[in-house]
């Protein structure tokens, strides 16, 4: 009955090993989940912020810009216009 008793306190031993690994397994998972949602919460705040500074930054400056970037659009035309122009050729024609 001694063996048996060594033998039972042995793997009782090893099954309480066991869960204690399991536990500290479990903990890490939720330590690198609860970091996971973190870094998310932290890029989509990041990502809002980008968002609305944008938003907020083309209301003030939309009319500025158009006005300017279609200036200089008409300005590269004109300048563009006294060169000599591309020649066109056809490869479809009549057989």
């Amino acid at each position: 009955m001694t063996i048996l008793a060594m033998v039972n306190a042995d793997k009782e031993g090893q099954i309480e090993s066991k869960i204690l690994k399991q536990r500290q397994l479990e903990e890490i998972r939720q330590a690198r989940q609860k970091e996971m949602e973190a870094k998310q919460n932290f890029k989509k705040e990041k990502f809002e912020d980008t968002k609305n500074s944008l938003r907020k930054g083309s209301k003030s400056k939309k009319g500025d810009e158009i006005d300017n970037g279609q200036a200089e659009l008409k300005a590269a035309q004109a300048a563009a216009k006294p060169l000599k122009q591309k020649k066109r050729v056809s490869f479809g024609g009549s057989r």
